[in-house]
């Protein structure tokens, strides 16, 4: 439940605290005095998005913070998934900087908002008059008997495998498209591989025909080089191995002489060595070099042939060819392969159907079982509001076709006139008679329902007298349950309130602030009477506001 709550530079509030029990507590206060000021602080603990608007002081800091007390056993898994630490009071608080930048804690640990829209959702129901319209929603109504029934685990686990079992529809429908394509596809494929396979290429062989082009095509100048340089080195009367290896000879002669001349016989007959093995390689080059003018013309088409693939496909190089060849023929395995695929995959769809269909069928079932029991309460409970004559009925038919609610469709009809036809709610009912019919059902839930902390925001609108006195004690009766907070225009509401609080406006200085306080006994009978006859207190209001209080 929620235990406390510190709202602080939001709107026109300032500074605010407050310190709720569990039980029922109920909030009053004037029109425009600032409730929907103080809901619109708490949604924001909520996970409700903010902008720098909220900000009372656009230099400071909206800082909102609830404390929660809850039972660590039922969101343990939740603490622990999300590496929170849980304490015995739990600290939810929400930043918003003056840049509009916003931050969420819970125990000081950041999370981001999905998180605490996660836990907070599971704690605390806000009731606002637009969310009484949600019980026209036909999801809605099918949410009501799902808690009803108890069923929520069955339906959440359910929509998990619909889900899955949409996705692997949707999978399917893609694989079709692309074995459609792909046969299309598949002539164009086949000539783009043949024409590459053709060609039979092998490893680098692009770059080795460049390479030995560029030898054929410099034939003669190399031709040239090789017989002068052999010439030059060997083959001539003062060839340059001959010269090199009288000098160093000289040098033998006089290498004791210094070390210098030693050092210098070194190095030649080290060049000599060099120079002998150059003149070897330079020799058997020369000895061995010739090209085939016939050779010269196929290498030259083959190359233009890799040439206009590599431009055809954009790419450069033997080894991105030979990949392209191998992606071609994965792609035409893969068309081999798409009857396969789809096959399993059929398969595996027809399963998740055999499966799904025997969960809707069960939890069709205990829908079923449980419509007459929640028609029986809501009529009873109706009737306690004073609507006798109300009338009401969960219509049901069940599909031939899986949706994500199983193979159901309910709608809530009503009529609040006996012998008239039952209607759908937008048809049938006034906002008085939406908002008890809300509370009817809120009642009822309170019984099955998780959450620990409820908010009624002027659920009470649109009725009065014993009927109003009739909503409060229900409302009473629903916080032996859960956390019960009322904000309501309504006496016969305020008076039964374990709790009561007054939101009101003052202005202090050059500023118009929201301030709340907790009512004392007189001071609540004060409040009451104001209710029941506006600021002219008169001694019968002070004495109709004690009656209230102590009924």
């Amino acid at each position: 439940m929620l235990k406390h709550l510190s709202i602080t530079n939001y709107a026109i509030i300032e500074k605010l605290e407050i310190k709720i029990d569990d039980g029922f507590t109920v909030i009053t206060g004037e029109t425009g005095a600032g409730k929907s000021i103080l809901l619109g602080a708490l949604s924001l603990i909520l996970g409700q998005r903010a902008d720098t608007s909220v900000l009372n002081d656009k230099e400071k800091k909206c800082i909102i913070e609830g404390e929660f007390e809850f039972d660590k056993k039922q969101y343990f898994d939740f603490f622990n998934e999300n590496e929170l630490d849980y304490e015995a009071s739990n600290i939810i608080r929400r930043e918003i900087n003056a840049k509009g930048k916003s931050r969420a804690f819970i125990n000081d640990t950041p999370v981001s908002l999905s998180i605490l829209k996660t836990l907070t959702s599971q704690l605390i129901d806000i009731h606002s008059q637009h969310q009484t319209l949600k019980i026209q929603d036909n999801r809605f109504q099918m949410s009501v008997i799902d808690v009803f029934a108890n069923l929520e685990e069955q339906v959440f686990d359910y929509r998990k495998k619909f889900q899955d079992y949409l996705t692997a529809k949707k999978q399917l429908e893609e694989l079709h498209e692309l074995a459609n394509k792909s046969k299309s596809d598949v002539d164009y494929i086949s000539f783009q591989a043949n024409e590459i396979a053709e060609l039979n290429l092998k490893a680098n062989e692009k770059e080795k025909i460049e390479s030995e082009l560029e030898i054929i095509n410099n034939s003669e100048e190399i031709k040239t080089v090789l017989d002068y340089s052999e010439t030059a080195l060997t083959n001539s009367d003062k060839n340059i191995v001959n010269e090199l290896k009288n000098i160093t000879d000289s040098y033998l002669k006089i290498k004791n002489c210094s070390p210098v001349y030693s050092a210098i016989y070194e190095r030649l007959s080290s060049v000599l060595i060099e120079l002998e093995d150059v003149a070897i390689e330079v020799g058997n080059n020369n000895n061995n070099f010739q090209f085939d003018p016939e050779n010269l013309s196929f290498l030259n088409d083959r190359l233009s042939k890799i040439y206009s693939i590599e431009q055809k496909h954009n790419v450069s190089s033997t080894e991105e060819i030979l990949t392209l060849l191998e992606e071609f023929n994965l792609k035409l395995l893969d068309t081999n392969f798409y009857e396969e695929k789809i096959k399993k995959l059929t398969d595996q769809i027809e399963a998740q159907e055999v499966v799904l269909f025997k969960s809707a069928q069960k939890i069709s079932q205990i829908r079923g079982d449980n419509f007459e029991k929640l028609t029986k309460k809501i009529i009873g409970t109706l009737t306690q509001l004073g609507m006798a004559e109300a009338n009401f009925y969960v219509e049901h038919a069940v599909l031939d076709k899986l949706n994500e609610n199983g193979l159901d469709q309910i709608k809530f009809l009503f009529t609040s006139n006996k012998g008239s036809k039952l209607l759908e709610l937008s048809k049938a009912a006034s906002g008085g008679e939406l908002s008890r019919l809300m509370l009817t059902i809120k009642s009822i839930l309170a019984e099955s329902n998780k959450l620990s902390s409820i908010i009624f925001d002027e659920i009470d609108t649109g009725v009065s007298g014993d009927i109003a006195d009739k909503m409060a004690n229900i409302m009473k009766g629903i916080s032996a349950n859960m956390q019960v907070i009322a904000i309501t225009h309504l006496p016969q509401v305020a008076a039964k309130g374990g709790a009561h609080y007054k939101i009101y406006k003052e202005s202090i200085g050059e500023k118009t602030l929201t301030s709340i306080s907790a009512l004392g006994e007189l001071e609540r009978i004060e409040e009451l009477a104001k209710m029941l006859s506006g600021e002219k207190l008169s001694t019968a209001a002070r004495d109709n506001a004690r009656s209230l209080l102590a009924s």
